[in-house]
């Protein structure tokens, strides 16, 4: 097993990598069709806290994979990680959700595909990482918790990784839009 959650590590800090990529690319974008700062706040502030809690999950993943690559498993450090990752979860999903919905009263026909997608996917990819994992740490052995474990923590990076890609794609349309919005209310 130490070499699968080596495995995971690997693929969760790659991953850090490329989710902190996307996410300066999507700032520099949005950054290159500002004209006033101001107009684009209600997005850094989404896509910094759906970043945020893309971060989160893979950050998650590589801690417990780096515990469980040890010879000796301590139940509660692994508790105790999922305990604080789920917390900064709950406040990042908040913030996330709270920008969202400020950011779609910019045009509420236009954001209306986006918002449910990007209110939707989140909530539900918390709720299954929640699930998976705190039934993998209730498991009775060490044997069995181990392998829990590396199947939620493998569901958790694939679905994490899902909604990267699709808030990158959700974020270059959310510019479009804003950029549209901001355009055509100085046409008026």
């Amino acid at each position: 097993m130490e070499s699968g959650f080596a495995s995971l590590a690997g693929v969760a800090a790659t991953l850090f990598g490329l989710v902190l990529v996307a996410l300066v690319f999507a700032y520099t974008t949005a950054i290159s069709r500002i004209e006033s700062i101001g107009d684009f706040s209600h997005f850094a502030s989404w896509v910094w806290a759906a970043g945020f809690s893309c971060f989160l999950y893979f950050s998650c993943c590589f801690l417990i994979s780096f515990r469980l690559m040890e010879d000796e498993t301590w139940i509660p450090a692994i508790e105790g990680i999922v305990i604080s990752i789920t917390i900064f979860l709950i406040i990042s999903l908040y913030k996330e959700l709270y920008w969202l919905r400020i950011m779609t009263f910019e045009d509420r026909v236009q954001f209306k595909g986006l918002f449910w997608t990007q209110s939707i996917l989140p909530v539900v990819i918390f709720i299954f990482f929640q699930v998976m994992i705190w039934i993998a740490v209730l498991q009775p052995s060490i044997k069995h918790l181990e392998s829990a474990i590396y199947t939620a923590l493998t569901y958790t990076i694939f679905f994490a990784a899902m909604r990267s890609v699709i808030l990158v794609g959700a974020s270059f349309s959310a510019i479009v839009i804003l950029h549209n919005c901001k355009k055509n209310q100085k046409n008026q």
